[in-house]
């Protein structure tokens, strides 16, 4: 709730007007009575453990601090269930504002706020232990009334301590301004503030916005070096910053006090590294054929593209695992909600880029059958095929099983061009960060259609709907749910509902025993949902009152999500675990408004981490894959999918951070990729075959 002019907080702080709101948090202009000034509170709204211990983190970091570039903190209060923080109030223009109003800054007036701002991290990283601010960017620098920078906003620094080599702080980043690291839960530390520091003076001295460090980390992208974009700018000045801006923590300056030196020294010139100097091309019989080629990546320093052979490609692939290897689940839980859509200004916090090693035990690849023969079935724990590229492929050149899975089932007419059959494929990362495809399987076989496979909780088997047989009458039941046991090579399917009316969207409990699923034609050709057993007993209908289909469960079964049809329109709603569902109240998931922020929802899946869902939005003929929080109800839908046509069918990977889905943006239906975030879509079948309704297999 907004706090109105002239409330009083605490018998002390007289509200003057909100200056400001970000996620759960709101700042206000206040008036001091005991003091007699004007302060800034900031209010957490977030009632989540979690935010309330990193807002109290952050009251206490400022609190020890005092530095003439960083605010200071007056006081810390709770009332009712919100908690307050007490701040100098800096009035005047941030440099974010300043950009957008004015462009790019005049070389000294950006030299002396670098030296300001370097001086205030400086301070920071010399505290014991170091504290480290991890979101340096224009915006959160302000400018006083004498025109000095202050360092504002701490929400997501850390204090780090050296025992502990592990240890990860909050996690956050701003695209543009963060350092790879600092994508995922590999450990940040004052070579991350330096990447910050210096990608916000890449964009005050240039008025252009630094590619997104992950994008060049993977070879998607280059730094455009400073002086394509500001010819003005001194030689020693643009080596500094982009040196600092390295892709790798190690070919950074060794502090922020050295990268500020070098900015003020005409003499500067980066030290070259030995990894980054070239090396002798290898022989023909080194060199693989058909080897792939990078895109170029501009080093530190350079002024503009420069030719790298085979070798140095491969060294820098290796780099870029080294850095993604250890970036894992942790970081998704708070990155999406303000993650970066991948053609247009951050809307959510991307996710974080895992890899994760590929297991040394498993059953090996699974061919191809012919149409004619029994499925071989894919196994559950799956080792991706080693490179070939020397023949001492070791496990470190092992492409690592994407999304902690690896698998991904999805319904395709290659095998005959006109019927929907059941395959699988594999689905890695490559060495050089490349999302990448392999070994198709065709899993069914026979006359009719086989759609929409579910993979059970432990991976072993998978549902799909087909055709079903004829009931006593000789009618035909419609479209019925299978169940194959991959666990059992040569295993027959099982045909578990023979309901009148078609039977579809099958979704297994996250225990694995119980499937929910629609049926539509057995009660006046409405949509309905049922549970069934996985042995095809205990059939109970859960819908009554109101057209419902396509269930998806929350991970601990205490939700069960779903669309339901009303007045013409598809809503997002859902009902608790009370009596299995069947006497629970719907509740709307949307409870923004009437209609709601999602629009019309189709396909819902819930990640396998609880957090977040994902959905397609129906407009026109438009079809497009948002996500949404789940504890928000609503609020802050972020568009994944932008400027295509039709998106949809999500399916999220085992770790929660890759979604699977249906794309026709390449006028044909195929199986793409993305981050949980939107970054990095990718064609994995890309075949002139329709391959739709992708399942990640646990």
């Amino acid at each position: 709730m907004d706090l109105p002019a002239d409330t009083i907080l605490n018998n002390r702080y007289r509200i003057i007007q909100r200056l400001g709101q970000g996620g759960m948090a709101v700042v206000y202009l206040a008036y001091d009575q005991a003091l007699e000034h004007q302060v800034a509170i900031k209010v957490n709204r977030n009632p989540s453990q979690q935010s309330t211990t990193q807002f109290l983190r952050e009251a206490r970091l400022l609190a020890a601090l005092r530095h003439p570039s960083l605010p200071r903190v007056i006081d810390y209060f709770i009332s009712g269930q919100e908690q307050f923080l007490v701040m100098d109030y800096v009035p005047g223009d941030d440099l974010g504002s300043l950009i957008e109003k004015e462009g790019a800054q005049p070389l000294d007036k950006v030299m002396v706020w670098a030296q300001q701002i370097g001086s205030a991290l400086s301070y920071l990283h010399k505290q014991t232990p170091p504290v480290i601010h991890r979101d340096v960017k224009p915006s959160n620098i302000k400018l006083t009334k004498e025109g000095e920078a202050m360092l504002v906003d701490f929400g997501i620094a850390k204090s780090t301590d050296s025992s502990q080599a592990t240890a990860t702080g909050a996690i956050g980043y701003t695209p543009g301004y963060a350092p790879p690291e600092q994508y995922g839960s590999m450990r940040t530390g004052p070579y991350s503030d330096q990447y910050s520091l210096a990608a916000t003076l890449y964009m005050l001295l240039t008025g252009n916005k630094p590619v997104e460090s992950v994008e060049r980390a993977l070879g998607n992208a280059v730094l455009t070096p400073m002086n394509v974009l500001n010819p003005d700018i001194p030689a020693h000045v643009q080596q500094a910053i982009e040196k600092a801006m390295s892709v790798r923590p190690e070919d950074r300056f060794s502090s922020v006090d050295e990268f500020i030196s070098a900015l003020t020294e005409p003499s500067f010139e980066p030290t070259v590294r030995r990894s980054q100097l070239p090396a002798a091309a290898p022989s023909a019989a080194q060199t693989p054929s058909a080897a792939p080629s990078a895109p170029p990546v501009i080093a530190a320093g350079e002024a503009g593209p420069r030719r790298r052979n085979g070798l140095l490609v491969a060294a820098i692939g290796i780099a870029i695992v080294l850095v993604v290897l250890v970036l894992g689940g942790g970081a998704f839980l708070l990155l999406r909600g303000l993650a970066a859509s991948p053609t247009a200004s951050p809307t959510a916090l991307a996710a974080a880029l895992p890899i994760y090693a590929a297991s040394q035990t498993g059953m090996p690849d699974t061919p191809t059958p012919k149409p004619s023969e029994t499925p071989v079935p894919p196994t559950a724990a799956v080792v991706m095929p080693s490179s070939t590229s020397t023949p001492q492929a070791t496990a470190s050149s092992t492409p690592a099983p994407l999304g902690k899975g690896g698998v991904i089932a999805f319904a395709s007419d290659r095998a005959d061009g006109s019927t929907f059959q059941i395959w699988s494929m594999k689905v890695a990362l490559n060495s050089n960060g490349q999302v990448v495809s392999s070994d198709p399987s065709q899993l069914t076989s026979g006359d009719g259609d086989k759609t929409q496979p579910a993979w059970s909780p432990d991976g072993s088997r998978l549902l799909y709907v087909a055709p079903g047989g004829k009931n006593s009458a000789g009618q035909d039941n419609g479209l019925d749910i299978f169940l194959l046991d991959l666990g059992h090579p040569g295993s027959q399917p099982v045909d578990l509902t023979q309901l009148k009316g078609d039977e579809t969207d099958p979704a297994w409990s996250p225990d694995g025993k119980m499937i929910a699923f629609t049926n539509q034609g057995r009660f006046n050709n409405l949509r309905q949902i049922y549970f069934i057993n996985p042995d095809g007993s205990n059939l109970r209908r859960i819908s009554f009152d109101f057209e419902e289909y396509g269930p998806t469960w929350s991970p601990d079964m205490s939700w069960l999500l779903y669309v339901i049809y009303a007045d013409s329109h598809n809503y997002l709603y859902m009902r608790n675990q009370v009596n299995n569902f069947s006497t629970a109240t719907p509740q709307a998931f949307d409870i923004t408004a009437i209609f709601g922020n999602l629009g019309e929802v189709n396909y819902p899946a819930w990640s396998p981490d609880g957090s977040t869902i994902a959905y397609t939005r129906i407009k026109g003929s438009t079809q497009q894959i948002y996500t949404v929080p789940f504890k928000s109800r609503g609020n802050n839908p972020a568009l994944l999918t932008k400027d295509t046509l039709r998106d949809y069918q999500p399916a999220w990977s085992p770790d929660s951070q890759w979604i699977t889905f249906t794309s026709e943006r390449d006028h044909n239906p195929e199986i793409y990729v993305m981050t949980a975030a939107g970054l990095l879509q990718t064609n994995l079948t890309n075949n002139p075959a329709r391959d739709i309704e992708p399942a990640w297999q646990p």
